[in-house]
């Protein structure tokens, strides 16, 4: 578990992976959750309970990220099932810059589908990798909308990135 903005992440890497960011000693991050490790497991569909292991790499990652290196977290390899749209939106969701934000409408028209505002809703949701791929910066057309683990938690990373969910959209 790390300690970072809004509470304690627990990260899953699976070494049999190769993520987004090409094959990596880790292999790729599958899963990062404030709920704890029943809750990534769970939503893993794991056949076995994973290993607890030194995360070496995405450790030092997470370390810069605390220190203010907020690009840090785009070198983190991640893999995640989805659909092609899902796919899309996640890639889409990773090119949102720390201190900036984007709507759902945005991110969808940039996903390649601008009338699926709801889908990428559904896609920030399905999330399995927080933090990694930034579904804290997806915010509402008129507000800071939703987030999985509670607005504290988004309030708090945007904030640690000098993000302003108000900003007009």
């Amino acid at each position: 578990m790390f300690r970072v903005p809004g509470g304690e992440l627990t990260v899953v890497c699976s070494p049999q992976q190769i993520g987004d960011r090409g094959e990596q000693e880790y292999g790729a991050v599958i899963a990062a959750t404030y709920r704890g490790l029943d809750d990534a497991t769970s939503r893993l569909d794991l056949l076995e309970q994973p290993s607890r292991a030194d995360l070496g790499p995405v450790a030092e990652v997470i370390a810069r990220y605390l220190d203010q290196d907020l690009t840090a977290l785009d070198s983190v390899s991640v893999c995640q099932r989805g659909g092609p749209f899902q796919q899309q939106t996640w890639n889409a969701m990773r090119t949102i810059r720390p201190g900036s934000i984007d709507s759902y409408g945005g991110l969808a028209r940039r996903a390649g589908r601008p009338r699926a505002a709801r889908a990428v809703g559904t896609a920030c949701s399905s999330n399995l990798v927080a933090l990694f791929v930034p579904c804290h910066r997806v915010v509402a057309a008129n507000s800071i909308g939703g987030y999985g683990y509670g607005l504290d938690v988004k309030r708090a990373l945007l904030v640690h990135e000098d993000a302003d969910p108000d900003q007009p959209r």
